[in-house]
């Protein structure tokens, strides 16, 4: 099956004679989103804000969705509900003197696909676990406890509690 893919552009070419203060607010929900080049995002839903400052634009978002990932005791896939708040300020060119990877392009549009991409793999915790009381592998044949018993035990390993 193909990954969906959404363009994540945002035209924010009119905020450049707005006076400071203007704001205008966004919403989009994706039901599958592809964010390149490897996350794939369910249920994606994000309200986000730009506002105008002297610098810049200042992106106030709200975003929220579910990523496919493996647990760390049987190996399985489950969905992971993800969730951030964040602020970044985007600059205009002629109003930073230093490099900054947050300036605001001449036409006017900004990709905000990498930027949320970034804070949702933040989200993603290390250790997932498809349920709190999963069993793990066999370590002998590599059976999934949590489907089937296996007849072979091993009082050595002890699982930690999460």
């Amino acid at each position: 099956m193909e990954k969906q893919r959404y363009s994540l552009r945002a035209n924010v070419g009119f905020f450049f004679n707005k006076p400071i203060g203007f704001s205008r607010d966004f919403h989009a929900e994706f039901p599958e989103i592809f964010l390149e080049p490897d996350l794939n995002v369910l249920n994606m839903k994000v309200v986000y804000r730009f506002s105008r400052t002297r610098e810049g634009l200042l992106l106030q978002t709200d975003l929220s969705g579910d990523i496919q990932a493996q647990c760390v005791r049987c190996l399985a896939e489950s969905s992971v509900p993800v969730s951030t708040k964040f602020e970044e300020l985007f600059y205009f060119p002629e109003r930073t003197q230093e490099e900054s990877d947050q300036l605001i392009p001449s036409d006017g549009y900004l990709d905000l696909a990498d930027i949320f991409r970034d804070y949702i793999l933040l989200e993603i915790p290390i250790n997932h676990l498809c349920k709190p009381d999963c069993k793990g592998v066999c370590v002998e044949c590599g059976q999934n406890l949590n489907l089937a018993e296996c007849g072979h035990t091993d009082s050595r390993i002890i699982l930690p509690d999460a």
